[in-house]
């Protein structure tokens, strides 16, 4: 066969199917379908930028099929020439079908001076001969700009037979009709966001494909900070086999860059190098921004040519997702955009000021205060960003921006004069407040109270009263909450954004005193007008308490739900709220002594803001979990730095009654009773009467303990009594389990079983619906015998008092507590307890008495006499037992009664 002239020019390498150079470390399955499933369209378009996978995607996809013949094309910029285009396409046709090369080959030859769409026309009446499916490939179409070779290839798809399909892969999107195509379901699309990895995939690259073993939350890290762009994974993971094992891995994409000279080299060269001079500054210019839209844009370049630079960005797909429809934004890839800002930073760093100030002055006039401020603090423009949060405080500070506010009033403070802005001074005060310091926000609350003399700002003065009832809550003082919640509402009866934050807090204290009717009332007032107003704080504040509620009342699954709920709204819900929930979800975790999920929740709460008070509540909790685990020293410790934690601290009474409840607690149980006994005598309050009541059951909580311990039962009994109705009557079951269990122990060391019984069971019926666990694991051996005795006891007999779901909690605790214990035929125990049921409902009072007697081996007249009745009517008793057992004599009616649990063995 002749070679015309223009094929020996061809390269036969630009033919031929790449070979991976480095094995395939991560099927990309889902993806295999979809390509599969584009074999069925004419086209099939595969669109992102470099370092996605594209080509390895397609290799690895193609390397698979058997029923395929496949013709290859990796295209250059020396390919933007019509003719010479087209002679590879069919070349390549040609290599793919041998029976096709010589027809490709003839076509070329003879339409050689003829129109393009004439030889197209020739070449597809030539497929239509060869029916075996055929795929097509055009790597790296991006290269290609020349028109006609576009409007070339839109004619062929165009008339395509249908068993051949074209494979496009491309950086930018090809100009051809893709519209139409779409339109039409002739195209099949796979973009950056299907080809980015995900945790799965990503964990499979470092772990197996590259023996890195890292863990799962920083393996989180590195997808978020790459948003899973291959390229950019694989070169991290080059860089951390590298690093030494002591070293700190980093995590931000910009840390990322820093160390990787690999990572910042691929960017430049394979993305920034290949761009237009004006579109690569137009990028480093606008990347101070999150995200971008033509107006904005032209604001801060100066330039008023960004729409068609924002459209020539989408068809390079730069930007992370489709714009939004409504407002028109767009993202720039996470992982350009980190590397955009380092070069800005050391092209334009004279810049930086004029463009952020650009860019606040746009945000400002378009009402978008947060993105003002923050391009104003930016700028430097310090006063320009007091006056704009000033301007917009209210409504950032209800929609629940704390996190926001907070970094911008750290940035402030050092240059900003707090007496001239008392708007910035009640925030200050509201974020000293929430991180515990204490003498800056008396120092902040005096100077925005001072600026409220002889002005009428009714929302200041609420918010100032509100605040001021947070301290009090805080610190356990409900009494005084509850007056300033009533004077917060006082001064702003009429706007319910404000008041429904107002009740909440009124809820809060109503809690502080017990009062969980009230409180109730408070929260729910406050939280629906909450939701009625969208107010992020009022709602977040009011799941928090009303878990807190909840947990008093004994429904920790109930509490549990909100605090998943605060902790996961993290768009609404502030880190203080957060921090807080993941604490009190811990709490609730430890006591169903699911210590890994507990820990997890301390972690969380740790993560969620580290400047954010509750250091105490965190070293407490911890305390808790060390001691769970076993880890008696370090539990002893925490307490010390939680106590380390409160000292330093004004009005912490509450909490350090709790500190002092959980030392007595553990220090008892290794048997330190006269340490214990000096404490209490050296921290026990002089004037316990004047705190609050939950903190005056703490401090006899810890009392009662110290009693017991020195074998004082009849004491224990008398002070627990005497709080005990108070507690009923307000429904606070978490609190009266605690003392319910000091009682079990004081009637066992008294020698009362009858009652230790008659109490634990009680315990146990209020507790169950909880599922409450280290309640009993915490009392010790005491409590383990008092239930295996219980549990073998109902074992024998039915005594119709526990439900059979409560025996089950019974034995659940029993293996929490590590005892060896048979597991209940529960079905064929309700069966036995069903039968028992039906004998007591059938016999008399009278004759279950007479019944007992018999069993203790008393005959009729010692019977009669023991009832003070005559003979004859303990027979007739007897005859009517017979009758309802259906026995005939005394030892049946024994047996039968053993048998269906009326008697114990």
């Amino acid at each position: 066969m002749e070679t015309s002239p223009t094929r020996q020019l061809l390269l036969a390498t630009k033919l031929t199917m790449p070979q991976s150079y480095a094995p395939l470390l991560v099927p990309r399955t889902y993806l295999y379908h979809q390509l599969e499933r584009g074999a069925h369209h004419p086209l099939t378009l595969i669109a992102a930028p470099a370092g996605f996978g594209k080509t390895t995607l397609l290799t690895a996809w193609l390397r698979q099929q058997s029923s395929y013949q496949v013709a290859w094309l990796s295209l250059d910029s020396d390919d933007n020439d019509l003719a010479r285009f087209w002679c590879y396409c069919l070349t390549a046709f040609g290599r793919a079908n041998p029976d096709l090369e010589v027809q490709a080959q003839r076509c070329l030859d003879i339409h050689r001076n003829d129109p393009i769409k004439d030889m197209l026309a020739a070449f597809i009446n030539i497929l239509t001969t060869y029916p075996d499916p055929l795929l097509c490939v055009l790597d790296d179409y991006q290269h290609i700009h020349l028109p006609a070779i576009h409007q070339s290839l839109a004619f062929f798809l165009e008339h395509l037979p249908l068993h051949v399909h074209l494979l496009v892969s491309t950086r930018t999107d090809p100009a051809l009709p893709l519209v139409r195509l779409r339109v039409r379901g002739q195209l099949l699309e796979i973009r950056s966001e299907e080809l980015r990895f995900d945790l799965d995939e990503t964990a499979q690259l470092f772990n197996h494909g590259m023996k890195l073993q890292l863990e799962p939350e920083y393996l989180c890290d590195l997808l978020r900070a790459t948003d899973g762009w291959i390229a950019g994974l694989q070169l991290v993971g080059m860089a951390l086999q590298k690093m030494p094992e002591q070293k700190e891995p980093p995590v931000t994409m910009s840390s990322l860059i820093a160390i990787n000279r690999h990572l910042s080299h691929y960017l430049n060269e394979e993305i920034l190098m290949t761009l237009p001079d004006d579109v690569r500054e137009f990028l480093y210019i606008t990347s101070i921004l999150e995200q971008v839209k033509a107006d904005l844009c032209d604001a801060v370049t100066g330039w008023d040519n960004a729409e068609a630079m924002l459209e020539w960005l989408e068809r390079a797909n730069l930007f992370s997702a489709v714009p939004d429809e409504e407002g028109g934004w767009r993202r720039y890839q996470r992982f350009l955009l980190e590397f955009l800002r380092q070069q800005l930073s050391q092209k334009y760093a004279e810049r930086l000021p004029e463009l952020h100030s650009r860019a606040s002055h746009w945000y400002e006039q378009h009402d978008m205060p947060q993105e003002a401020v923050e391009h104003a603090l930016a700028a430097g423009a310090y006063e320009r960003a007091a006056d704009l949060l000033e301007a917009h405080a209210w409504p950032l500070w209800m929609q629940g921006q704390i996190p926001c506010i907070f970094d911008w009033l750290t940035q402030l403070h050092p240059y900003i004069e707090l007496q001239q802005r008392p708007v910035v001074a009640y925030l200050s005060a509201c974020i000293y407040l929430y991180t515990g310091q204490w003498e800056r926000y008396g120092y902040a609350l005096d100077i925005a109270r001072h600026s409220q003399r002889g002005r009428q700002d009714s929302e200041m003065l609420s918010c100032i009263y509100d605040l001021q009832a947070c301290y009090a809550i805080y610190t356990g003082n409900g009494k005084q909450a509850l007056t300033y919640t009533q004077q917060a509402l006082d001064a702003n009866r009429y706007k319910p954004l404000l008041s429904s934050f107002s009740h909440v807090l009124r809820g809060a204290a109503h809690l502080c005193g017990g009062d969980i009717q009230q409180a109730q009332v408070e929260l729910t007032l406050g939280q629906r007008i909450g939701k009625q107003m969208n107010s992020p704080i009022a709602i977040a504040s009011g799941q928090l308490h009303q878990g807190r509620l909840y947990t008093m009342q004994g429904q920790l699954r109930e509490a549990m739900k909100l605090y998943q709920q605060c902790s996961s709204n993290r768009k609404d819900c502030m880190a203080w709220f957060a921090r807080q929930a993941h604490l009190q979800a811990g709490q609730l975790y430890l006591e169903w002594n699911e210590l890994v999920r507990a820990q997890e929740q301390l972690r969380m709460a740790q993560e969620e803001s580290e400047q954010i008070e509750g250091g105490s509540v965190y070293s407490m909790l911890a305390a808790q979990l060390a001691w769970a685990g076993g880890k008696v020293e370090q539990a002893l410790q925490l307490l010390d730095q939680a106590e380390g934690l409160l000292m330093h601290k004004d009005g912490q009474t509450y909490a350090l009654a709790q500190l002092v409840l959980l030392r007595t607690r553990y220090r008892l149980a290794l048997g330190h009773v006269g340490p214990v006994q000096g404490m209490l005598q050296n921290s026990y309050p002089s004037n316990l009467e004047e705190r609050s009541v939950l903190e005056q059951e703490l401090w006899l909580q810890a009392k009662a303990r110290l009693l017991l311990a020195r074998r004082r039962p009849a004491e224990v009994i008398q002070l627990v009594q005497t709080l005990l109705p108070t507690i009923k009557a307000q429904g606070r079951v978490a609190d009266e389990l605690q003392l319910q269990l000091l009682l079990i122990q004081a009637h066992y060391a008294s020698g009362d079983i009858r009652r230790t019984r008659h109490v634990l069971e009680h315990c146990l019926i209020l507790a169950e619906p909880g599922g409450y666990r280290r309640l009993f694991l915490d009392e010790g051996h005491v409590l383990m015998t008092l239930l295996s005795e219980l549990y073998h006891r109902h074992q024998k007999r039915y005594t119709g008092d526990l439900h059979s779901h409560v025996l089950g909690y019974v034995h659940t605790l029993l293996l929490e507590f590590g005892c060896d214990v048979e597991p209940r035929d529960w079905k064929s125990w309700q069966k036995r307890a069903q039968r028992a049921q039906a004998s007591l409902e059938q016999l008399s009072g009278r004759e279950l008495e007479v019944l007992k007697l018999i069993a203790e081996g008393n005959s009729n007249q010692q019977i009669a006499s023991t009832l003070v009745v005559a003979e004859s009517t303990i027979k007739t008793h007897l005859n009517n037992i017979y009758s309802k057992l259906n026995v005939n004599s005394r030892l049946q009616a024994l047996t039968k009664a053993h048998t269906v649990g009326l008697l114990e063995i």
